[in-house]
């Protein structure tokens, strides 16, 4: 019935982490994995599940990026992973929708968190490495995927150095989006940008 051959086997993969961290982080769950279309689907059934979905829902955002690196570094081929608890993950998406929160791009590019926002005042000191870093896996995740990804907040010289990072890079490019001192950097796809 799965499209994916390898599908069974990205599942069983897919149990191990999620219980192994569920494990360590003291929760409980039960997961229910399916495949959507070119997308690996993961409902979690728990008691837990305001833990697992965190404040503004960071934590479900956090634990969803986490097993997609881990299965991207174990096989490069593996299918985009979205995890969701209690209908969470969707009603969040049409509530940042009606409040106007994504721009009002209806194929609002997908957002994380990798860092603890800060005031203007306050801007995080990042290393370069840590940023170029940054740059160049989301630049692999648009590139894979084919879906803009927005980075964090950040101060003008962070931006600059995520903007240096992928300039010669032909597939993608990066835009500052925002008001003020920290804004956001969108890494899209080249032609995604042409056809704005």
């Amino acid at each position: 019935m799965a499209e994916n051959p390898k599908f069974n086997e990205y599942r069983d993969q897919i149990i191990q982490i999620l219980v192994k961290m569920f494990d360590y982080l003291s929760l409980n769950g039960d997961f229910k994995i399916e495949e959507k279309g070119n997308r690996i689907s993961v409902t979690i059934s728990s008691d837990n599940a305001g833990r697992i979905i965190g404040r503004k829902g960071q934590t479900l955002e956090s634990l969803q990026l986490l097993v997609n690196r881990m299965m991207f570094k174990m096989d490069e081929q593996c299918p985009h992973i979205t995890l969701d608890i209690d209908g969470y993950a969707s009603g969040d998406r049409e509530f940042k929708e009606r409040n106007g929160a994504d721009d009002g791009d209806n194929a609002a590019p997908k957002e994380y968190r990798r860092r603890p926002r800060r005031s203007s005042d306050d801007s995080p000191r990042v290393s370069v490495e840590l940023l170029e870093k940054q740059a160049k896996d989301a630049a692999k995740e648009v590139k894979r995927w084919g879906e803009p990804v927005k980075l964090p907040e950040m101060n003008a010289h962070d931006r600059r150095i995520i903007h240096i990072t992928l300039k010669d890079d032909p597939e993608v490019t990066t835009e500052s989006i925002g008001d003020g001192a920290m804004k956001k950097v969108v890494v899209s796809l080249c032609s995604q940008n042409e056809q704005n």
